[in-house]
């Protein structure tokens, strides 16, 4: 087999309004009476609102957030020369002590985590090259959003900090006006 090593998008980029939605969100998403604890082998995800996450387009915390991100993806999505996006799946995650998602892969193209809530004890995402095996982490801090290829293998280790973690995280498809892509 022959082996072409290819260097895969990764972007980080800073949610300008974030300062401004994150109390209302946390306060949104605390508040949401829907929600689950998902727990397997290696996971253990303290609150979730994953699995409404196609059909409930109508949570209290996503009202909030969808024209300021609706804003942000489209910038980006721009950036990169590409005319258009649809989000398949959006959903929150809350990591406590001790919760953890294992090694996992997404469906679409992109894959997004943004950073609502996270403090220099709450461990950051890890991604592991396919090729060589070996973790990555990159420098994010609160309010930046992480936008990579959606078969990239990827974790939330184990919180060993008594602070709470919150992520919002979404798949991304991107378009083109020609009709590839969509």
């Amino acid at each position: 087999m022959k082996e072409v090593i290819v260097s895969f998008p990764v972007k980080i980029k800073k949610f300008k309004e974030h300062a401004m939605l994150k109390s209302t969100l946390l306060s949104l998403i605390n508040d949401q009476k829907e929600f689950q604890r998902l727990q397997s082998p290696g996971n253990d995800i303290t609150r979730c609102d994953w699995p409404t996450s196609r059909f409930d387009t109508e949570r209290e915390w996503l009202k909030v957030l969808r024209p300021s991100l609706m804003e942000h993806l489209a910038e980006w999505v721009g950036s990169i020369n590409y005319d258009g996006f649809h989000i398949d799946e959006i959903w929150f995650q809350q990591y406590t002590k001790n919760s953890q998602h294992g090694w996992h892969i997404h469906s679409g193209n992109m894959t997004n985590v943004y950073y609502l809530d996270i403090q220099h004890d709450n461990p950051k995402t890890e991604w592991i090259d396919i090729l060589t095996g070996k973790i990555y982490t990159f420098d994010i801090e609160e309010g930046d959003i992480i936008t990579f290829p959606s078969y990239l293998k990827h974790r939330a280790p184990k919180n060993n900090s008594t602070t709470t973690k919150t992520i919002i995280s979404w798949n991304l498809n991107l378009s083109l006006n020609d009709g590839y892509g969509e």
